[in-house]
């Protein structure tokens, strides 16, 4: 019984967390660094390396309790993929709720990157087949669902998409 408690106090804080997270992002905007052909250029840029990143998620401590602390050291965090380009300029790729107009997945200059954004294991380098920034946005995914399409998915999918190269 107690065990059941508590997997049912973990799932409510759990779902908790992600909705007060959810309308934190939905409250971000961020200015746009490329107008539309900056961005047709930017996205047809082949990638010489990925590597994954994470940072706790932004939900204010609760009663004195720093929530995404707890959560980052279990593996509850916002991740995305910082791509190096062959040029050597590099672009955080990350989804999130209301990230972006068409898609959820969005690509930032890594100089914006805060200093919580952390290196999440090995980086990946770039075998003989071609990829682009474009395809990590398009693995990451149009959409955003809490549960079952978030962050943690879209990067994985773009780690694989870019160690496949299809």
């Amino acid at each position: 019984m107690l065990c059941e408690m508590d997997s049912i106090y973990k799932f409510t804080l759990l779902l908790f967390v992600l909705t007060t997270s959810q309308a934190f992002f939905q409250s971000q905007r961020f200015p746009h660094t490329h107008n539309r052909q900056g961005l047709n250029s930017l996205y047809n840029q082949r990638i010489q390396s990925i590597q994954e990143y994470h940072r706790p998620l932004n939900i204010k401590p609760v009663f004195g309790v720093d929530i995404a602390k707890h959560l980052d050291k279990v593996g509850i965090n916002h991740r995305g993929q910082v791509a190096t380009l062959d040029d050597d300029k590099r672009f955080l790729t990350h989804k999130g709720p209301s990230f972006g107009h068409n898609s959820q997945t969005v690509v930032v200059d890594a100089k914006y990157m805060s200093n919580n954004w952390k290196p999440y294991g090995p980086p990946v380098t770039a075998g003989s087949h071609s990829v682009r920034l474009g395809d990590l946005v398009k693995a990451g995914g149009k959409d955003y669902k809490t549960l079952c399409d978030n962050c943690i998915h879209g990067s994985s999918r773009m780690k694989e998409r870019f160690r496949n190269g299809k």
